[in-house]
């Protein structure tokens, strides 16, 4: 049954996304020698999801129950950013670039090439290192649906406990900056290919989203400071973006 699952989950992946190469998980050598300015982007923190997979037979019949908090003042974006710009200092040369968050935010790679074109950077870049929202198969209750972004994830069960997860589901993409085309896309994962998660308790499960206490909101904060911690830096080293 999770085969199945997956396998339907990589072709949605494959249409949700518009996968339209070529690119790899990794710059080429050749990359790398012609790459020598880029420009950082980050759209990945300023929105947490919510979602709750109610305990039913046929799952599949219906979407979760989803909500969405602000969370920009956890300040994921220019931490993101701050460090992923000076691992890259070691390699390339980085430019600041002025950019709306909201045209990264729901992305395919179609009008990722369209928003990377109408960027106004300074000419002398030559790639945009993106940090974006990304869709994974649940792997924490593993039911038939999908998590993306930032988020708390909860499935509760007929009997017994529900199980739940704070997740950080996002990839690392280049992008040609004169052309717009992909050049490189690859999922930060934790070792095995595994979705970044970390089991929680019901009890920090809020009524709402807007019911969250101050300790909540920093434990999620929290949470997630501590699974981009684990797959950012990695995911760099792997597309040969730092050392």
């Amino acid at each position: 049954m999770k085969t199945r699952t997956a396998a339907i989950g990589f072709l949605f992946a494959a249409v949700l996304l518009g996968a339209s190469g070529p690119y790899t998980t990794r710059l080429s050598p050749l990359d790398t020698r012609a790459i020598k300015t880029v420009a950082v982007i980050s759209a990945l923190g300023n929105t947490f999801l919510f979602e709750r997979v109610p305990a039913k037979n046929f799952e599949w019949l219906g979407p979760p129950n989803s909500h969405f908090l602000e969370i920009s003042d956890w300040a994921i974006d220019p931490v993101v950013m701050r460090t992923v710009s000076a691992a890259l200092a070691k390699r390339f040369t980085v430019k600041p670039i002025v950019f709306r968050p909201a045209d990264f935010s729901t992305w395919d790679y179609s009008n990722l090439k369209s928003a990377a074109l109408n960027l106004n950077g300074d000419p002398a870049i030559d790639a945009y290192v993106l940090i974006l929202r990304d869709w994974r198969p649940d792997e924490i209750g593993y039911s038939v649906h999908w998590v993306g972004g930032l988020g708390f994830y909860r499935k509760d069960r007929p009997s017994g406990r529900p199980k739940l997860g704070v997740f950080a589901s996002y990839r690392v993409v280049v992008v040609d900056a004169l052309t717009g085309d992909t050049i490189a896309s690859r999922a930060a994962l934790l070792p095995g290919n595994a979705l970044p998660w970390l089991p929680e308790d019901a009890a920090l499960w809020p009524k709402t989203p807007n019911n969250l206490t101050d300790a909540q909101r920093a434990t999620l904060a929290a949470a997630e400071t501590k699974l981009i911690d684990a797959t950012l830096l990695p995911t760099l080293s792997a597309m040969r973006l730092a050392h």
